[in-house]
C-alpha cells in the first residue's frame, strides 16, 4: 500500500474520518459486486452472438470491464484499504444469474435470440456506470483526488459503452421481435 490517507475536512475527528472511510470502503465492495456482474454477464453474451461485428466490439467491452474491475483495486488503495475478494465472487455468480432475468424479458416482450442479452447488457452496464459515478462524488467529497483521477476514464468508456450498447440492442431488437430470430 502507498501513503495512508489522512483527514483532509476541517473540523473532523480521525474516528469520523475512519468512519467515513469505512462507508467508502463499504461502497467500493458494491461497485466491486456491481462491476464483476457486468463483466461476467458481458464475457456470457459476446458467446452467444453470431454478428461478427456485435460480437467483436462486445468482446471489446468485456476486455474493458475486466480493466476497470482491476480498477477498483486502485480505489481501495486510495483509501488505504484492502480489496474484498468475496465482492467479486459474488458479482461473478450475480452475472450468471442475470441471463434467466434476460431470457424472462425477452419471453415476455416476444423477442428471440440475443437480443435480450445485449438489453440486459446495456442495463448492467448502466448500473455500474451510476456505481463508478457514485464513487468518483465520494472521492470528491472526502477531498482524495485519487478516486476520480482513476474513475473519470472509466465513466467515459462507460458511456461510449453504453451507447454502443443501445445502438447494437435496438439493431437487433427489429429483427428479434418481427422475424423471432436473431439478427445477421
Amino acid at each position: 500500500m502507498e501513503k495512508p490517507v489522512t483527514p483532509v475536512l476541517l473540523g473532523i475527528d480521525p474516528e469520523s474520518w475512519d468512519n467515513q472511510l469505512d462507508n467508502v470502503e463499504k461502497w467500493f465492495e458494491q461497485l466491486q459486486l456491481i462491476q464483476a456482474s457486468f463483466r461476467q454477464f458481458a464475457e456470457q453474451t459476446a458467446e452467444k452472438i453470431k454478428e461478427e461485428h456485435i460480437k467483436a466490439e462486445v468482446l471489446s467491452i468485456a476486455k474493458k470491464a475486466k480493466v476497470h474491475e482491476q480498477k477498483i483495486g486502485e480505489l481501495y488503495e486510495a483509501i488505504g484499504r484492502a480489496t474484498s475478494s468475496t465482492s467479486k465472487m459474488a458479482g461473478e455468480l450475480a452475472g450468471k444469474l442475470n441471463s434467466p432475468l434476460a431470457d424472462l424479458k425477452g419471453l415476455l416482450g416476444g423477442a428471440h435470440g440475443y437480443w435480450k442479452d445485449l438489453h440486459q447488457l446495456m442495463i448492467l452496464n448502466l448500473n455500474a456506470l451510476s456505481a463508478f459515478a457514485m464513487a468518483e462524488q465520494l472521492g470528491l467529497a472526502l477531498g482524495i483526488m485519487e478516486i476520480p483521477e482513476i474513475v473519470f476514464p472509466i465513466l467515459n468508456e462507460k458511456q461510449k459503452n453504453h451507447l454502443l450498447l443501445q445502438e447494437y440492442s435496438l439493431e437487433t431488437g427489429a429483427v428479434a421481435v418481427l422475424y423471432n430470430k436473431d439478427f445477421g
